[in-house]
């Protein structure tokens, strides 16, 4: 998968919103809901790269669930 021609920048993501993310470490698409976002603003840590990891995930990029 290409992210940078598929995908945002990590840096605009918004936790609170439902989403699509690419998890690097696996090369899957998660779905994000939006539960988890008190604990990722906590506990996620952006990488000199772009990525952010969070738990057992190192994401590359985020889509809007409907592909926009």
């Amino acid at each position: 998968m290409t992210t940078s021609q598929t995908l945002h920048p990590m840096t605009g993501f918004d936790p609170s919103e439902p989403a699509i993310l690419h998890d690097l470490a696996t090369d899957r698409i998660i779905t994000w809901t939006g539960d988890q976002a008190d604990d990722f603003r906590r506990a996620s840590r952006p990488r000199d790269d772009g990525t952010v990891a969070w738990k057992e995930y190192v994401f590359d990029g985020w889509g809007n669930v409907l592909g926009g």
